[in-house]
């Protein structure tokens, strides 16, 4: 009897141990952002601000500006998408009259939102996201 209660003991300490020994460590952020993954809109690469870490999504689909150059949300990052920056661009008025040209956070779009349209146009797809509701509006992240 003794040991039958010694041997559960020990097991349920071990199982409370291995909880606690578990609880402290990090969750998994692929980009280091400071934002764990499966709530990053963004995954591999840090997405601005607004606020602390920053996950700032001007359309609220799901994808962070950052590695959103999906403009008209069908899914796809392709020419269409290239004539609605080459407005954005064109247009230079800051604050941008379409915010999700904005890649950057920067309030203009300029040459370094080209660079991340390029590398998301590369991609043919926006993200990729941790948000399960990615691609769909309003995607909140909850």
């Amino acid at each position: 009897m003794k040991l039958v209660l010694t041997a559960l003991l020990c097991t349920f300490g071990l199982a409370i141990g291995a909880t606690f020994s578990f609880a402290g460590a990090p969750l998994p952020d692929v980009d280091s952002d400071g934002v764990p993954d499966e709530w990053d809109n963004c995954l591999v690469v840090p997405n601005a601000p607004p606020g602390p870490p920053g996950q700032l999504d001007s359309d609220i689909d799901g994808y962070g500006n950052c590695c959103d150059g999906d403009f008209n949300n069908d899914g796809a990052v392709n020419g269409a998408d290239f004539l609605l920056f080459g407005a954005c661009f064109a247009a230079g008025t800051v604050p941008p009259a379409d915010p999700n040209c904005d890649m950057n956070g920067d309030l203009a779009v300029n040459g370094a939102d080209f660079l991340k349209f390029g590398a998301q146009f590369a991609l043919g797809v926006p993200g990729p996201s941790g948000l399960a509701c990615a691609g769909v509006i309003p995607c909140t992240g909850v």
